[in-house]
Formats: C-alpha cells, structure tokens, sequence
C-alpha cells in the first residue's frame, strides 16, 4: 500500500534529524519492515543526486571562485537517505531472513495443505519445510497434526482440521487461527517480540506461556494456560483479562457473555456431549429428527486429498462445557449411530496431558460385525485399550491423559453416517 503524505513527511524528518528519540526508533523499525518505505527513500535519494548533477554542471560553466561551505539540511538528508537505502536494504535482507517470523515443519502427521503467500497451493508439508509470513497451512483431517519450530525456539503444533497463517505484524509474532485447534510453548528471546495468536473473536499475546486454543468460525475461543500467562482481548467490544496458569477463558463476539477467567475444574471420568444443548460442540450436518432418532449428526464430507474424501462428524470436550474429562483404565466410550452399509466406520480421540500440552491422536475401526444389521441404530462400546496411537512415537496407551475431542468416520458417502449420542463411560467400580 502507498504511503500517505503524514508517513512521507514523517520519514523526512526522522531524516533531517528533527524527531525526538522515541519516535525515531519507531519511524527506524518502519524503514526496517515496510517495503513502501524503503522504496520512498530510495526515490528520494535518486531525485537527490539528479539535482546534485544538475547544480555540478551548472558551476563547471561558472568562473571559479573559491567558496566556504554551506550546511544544507536538505542535501545532506539526501545523502543520507542514499546511504541508509543502499546500506540498509542490504542489512533488512541479511536479518530479514534471521529474525522475520519463520515456522521450521518438524513433525507431520495426515493430510494437510500448504498455500504459499503467492496464493499457489504448494505440495503437502514435509518434515524440513519453512513457513514465512503470508503462508497458510491447513490440516485437513481430525487425525492430522503438523508441530512447527519458530525461529525463536518456541513450538506450535496445529492439530484436527484447522487453519493458521503467519501474518505480518509490526509489534508481535503474529498468527491468524481461523478455525481449529492450537497448542503453543512460548518463550520469547530478549528483545523479541511478543507473540500472537489472532482468532475471529479475540486476540491472544503473550511472552512466556504454555497454552492451547480452541476456536470456531465467529463463534467461540475457548483459550487454556498450564504454564505462564496470556492476554486475551474480545474484538468485539475490546475487553481484555489475563489468564494465568491452570486458568483458562472463554471469548465469545457476544457482549453479554462476560469475559472472566476461571481456573479450570478438576478433571472428571465421565462425558455425554449433549449434542442439543451444546451446538458449538459439534462438527456435521444437523437433520431433522425422525420416528427413530430424535437427534440425528450427518457425517460431513471431507477433501483431505487430490480425489479422496472422507464423511466425518466430530465432538469437543471443552465446547461442551465439560470439565476435563480423565481416561482411566477400564474407561469406554458409547456411540450410537445409524449406517447405511456394512462397510467399516472408524473412531478416533485426540488426547492431551493433565494440564499439559498436546499428547496424541488414537483410533479404532469398527468392523461388519460390530455394526450389526445395515441401516439400523446401534449402539457401540469401544474399551479405551481398544484405541492405538496414529504415531509410532506415542505410548500405546491414552490411560492417564485428557480426552480433548472425538470423531467418527466413514471413507463412503453410501453409509449416510449418522451419529445420535456419545458418551465417555466411567470404569466401573469393582474394575
């Protein structure tokens, strides 16, 4: 974008030497960061030396006379706008590169798509792939995760189906999470700046601090902190509360929600998603309720790759309202559904650490068998052992981690999956 008359202005002056201190550090880090700016200056330093060419021609004409010098504030802005252009458009390209924001791929798991800051659709993200500002990244599947190394040492991993773009920022490390889940270890260098997370209801800043977010299209942040602190800000009316460890808040564009921290609940063993009463929990197509089923979830069709969809439902822990929810040993889970074909249906848990970060994804196919008879409501029970991580690297155990979300799947659209209740069933007693 053109720089206005005020931002000209100003940058000549920070160049004659006429702004006060503070505010020349400013106008130094826009020259830094602003492309606009640097190309205003260099046009300034072009008209400078024609006019110098013109005056030099017009003395080698002259009789010569031996003349005292003459301070001219505007030739020597000039001269020193060709000297820091020249100068410093090299030095921004070296450092730049070092401390522009950058997110190192470290780790991927299922599909995910890459559109670079050109609007190009890149191949899938590999493991050694770089991020620069204006790049998007979407995972496309509940059973996918990429975990990114910013060039300051701190890690975020996006996981489910979500979308995050490192966006450019004058004051912070900035990331824009449309829609989806992200987990983050921040811990800012001294000097650096602070880091950003930017949702479509709130803005979340911070220096130190673990936490995750959960955020939906225009509807709710649900933002989580096990370790340090974060500041959250509501765009809608710009209230802001800080939340601190083992605190978490949730921000909502309505007003009258107040915006409060809360420390989190103490985890509990049991879950019913309560699908009606909590909307907002809830990923699929809602259908109206038939002689059978008074609550009926249409799995959503999915493209998770060139030519390949998938038709899936998913359900949120914290959108629900729920406090944690525990996974002890003996512990199953209860879904009743309704499939068309005797074709497998695949359900899956992303878990997390109590009061930690993200711990890993866990799946389980259910066969002909246990589906019974085609178009019939069903009702299945999964033991927790009966779920095996997605990643090699994880323990082959969720026992003793946080249940975070479920999803069911079905790879054809032929079953019309649909799913009627769900439910995280306590370990019996005697167990």
């Amino acid at each position: 974008m053109a720089l206005n008359e005020e931002q000209q202005a100003r940058l000549l002056r920070y160049m004659n030497g006429e702004l006060p201190p503070t505010e020349s550090a400013d106008v130094a880090r826009f020259i830094k960061e602003d492309a606009e700016a640097r190309a205003f200056l260099r046009g300034v330093a072009e008209q400078a030396v024609v006019v110098a060419d013109v005056e030099r021609l017009e003395q080698q004409h002259k009789p010569a006379k031996v003349l005292r010098p003459v301070f001219n504030p505007v030739k020597w802005a000039a001269a020193a706008a060709i000297i820091l252009v020249l100068v410093g458009s090299f030095l921004f390209t070296i450092q730049s590169s070092k401390k522009g924001l950058t997110a190192e791929v470290i780790a991927v798991h299922g599909p995910n798509q890459h559109l670079a800051a050109d609007g190009v659709t890149r191949p899938e993200l590999a493991p050694g792939a770089t991020l620069k500002i204006g790049d998007k990244l979407r995972t496309l599947s509940s059973r996918s995760w990429v975990r990114l190394k910013l060039n300051d040492g701190s890690f975020i991993m996006l996981t489910g189906r979500s979308s995050l773009r490192l966006i450019r920022d004058e004051s912070h490390r900035a990331f824009l999470l449309r829609y989806g889940n992200l987990w983050a270890t921040i811990s800012t260098p001294e000097g650096a700046k602070p880091f950003s997370v930017l949702t479509e209801t709130a803005r979340i800043n911070t220096t130190k601090a673990q936490f995750d977010i959960e955020t939906k299209f225009q509807e709710i942040s649900v933002v989580s902190v096990d370790s340090g602190s974060v500041t959250t800000e509501r765009l809608s009316d710009g209230s802001q509360v800080e939340v601190a460890a083992d605190h978490q808040t949730i921000i909502s564009m309505s007003q009258r929600r107040s915006l409060a921290a809360k420390r989190q609940p103490e985890p509990v063993n049991q879950w019913n998603c309560k699908m009606l009463s909590s909307p907002e929990a809830v990923f699929g197509k809602w259908l109206a309720p038939n002689e059978n089923n008074a609550v009926r979830l249409n799995a959503t069709p999915l493209l998770i790759g060139k030519n390949k969809t998938i038709y899936a439902a998913n359900f949120s822990v914290r959108s629900s309202g729920s406090p944690p929810v525990m996974i002890e040993n003996g512990s199953r889970f209860r879904i009743h559904l309704t499939t068309q074909t005797e074709d497998p249906v695949y359900v899956g848990i992303t878990t997390k650490k109590h009061r930690g970060g993200f711990f890993g994804k866990y799946t389980e196919k259910l066969e002909t068998d246990q589906l019974g008879q085609a178009g019939r409501t069903l009702t299945v029970e999964i033991p927790v052992n009966d779920f095996v991580p997605l990643d090699k690297s994880l323990s082959p155990s969720s026992v003793g981690t946080e249940l975070t979300d479920i999803w069911v799947v079905s790879p054809k659209e032929s079953a019309e999956l649909e799913i009627h209740k769900v439910e995280f069933v306590a370990r019996e007693v005697d167990q």
